[in-house]
């Protein structure tokens, strides 16, 4: 019997053997239970590549190299870059000036466009007439008294002077784009055909000019150009500024002038400052 239970164990690890061998290639696995071969098996699947990597501050060759201040070049909008310019500006605006006379069926106008430009007019066609029979005559506060080719006005007038008008107000209107001042300049009339010699007569009629500024104002006192080339200041404006100004003027009528003519001059003059 004991025969027959140890062939059977010698036939059933000779099966295992059989087929262990068969599993694994031919050879035998080495006996797990024994301690000399259990890791026997350990490399069996190595592909003999190895790699290894470790980051550490140690592992420099080069130590004074600095490596930790680095900004790393990534296309970061983060970290976008920028140029520029600051150009400066400038601009020059030309100066320009003008002035428009309007009285007694005339009209100037005149236009200065840019530095030195200085235009000057002399009209021929109208002119600042004291007549008699256009003006008239006025008192000493500037009220009409009549006019007519044969008025009856005497030299004086209720203990008032008696003056002679010009034949209309002259309107002025001033623009600059600059600060700048008008003015008029005058002096008194001289006798172009009329006999001035005796001693009573005057040799020159004073003349006078009232003015308001605008339409709707009011006139202020009399002004009286007694010299040669004397300049009456009327205004001092700002830039952009305009400006419109009536003139009144009247010129004496007493007994110490003679009968003719007489000439003068007025010149309305605008300038930038």
């Amino acid at each position: 019997m004991r025969k027959s239970i140890a062939l059977l164990l010698t036939l059933a690890l000779l099966m295992l053997s059989t087929a262990a061998f068969a599993q694994f290639g031919g050879n035998p696995p080495p006996p797990w239970w024994d301690p000399q071969w259990k890791d026997y098996d350990n490399h069996r699947w190595d592909d003999g590549e190895v790699s290894w990597t470790k980051v550490d501050e140690k592992y420099v060759n080069i130590p004074w190299i600095d490596r930790d201040n680095a900004l790393l070049d990534e296309n970061n909008p983060a970290r976008a870059q920028s140029v520029e310019m600051a150009l400066q500006t400038r601009a020059y605006i030309p100066c320009y000036l003008e002035m428009k006379v309007t009285g007694n069926e005339g009209q100037t106008i005149l236009q200065s466009f840019g530095p030195l430009a200085t235009p000057v007019e002399n009209p021929n066609g109208y002119l600042l007439a004291f007549d008699n029979e256009i003006g008239g005559f006025v008192d000493e506060f500037w009220n009409s008294l009549g006019h007519g080719r044969n008025a009856e006005v005497n030299f004086t007038e209720g203990w008032s002077n008696v003056y002679i008008q010009g034949c209309d107000v002259f309107k002025v209107e001033v623009y600059a784009n600059d600060d700048y001042k008008y003015e008029v300049q005058a002096g008194p009339l001289t006798p172009y055909d009329a006999n001035t010699e005796a001693w009573e007569a005057v040799d020159q009629l004073n003349l006078q000019m009232r003015y308001k500024f605008g339409e709707y104002g009011l006139y202020g006192q009399t002004r009286t150009f007694d010299q040669p080339g004397e300049i009456k200041e009327i205004a001092v404006m700002d830039a952009c500024e305009e400006l419109t100004v009536y003139h009144q003027f009247r010129v004496p009528y007493s007994r110490n002038i003679a009968h003719g003519r007489y000439d003068g001059e007025v010149i309305f003059r605008a300038y930038t400052l």
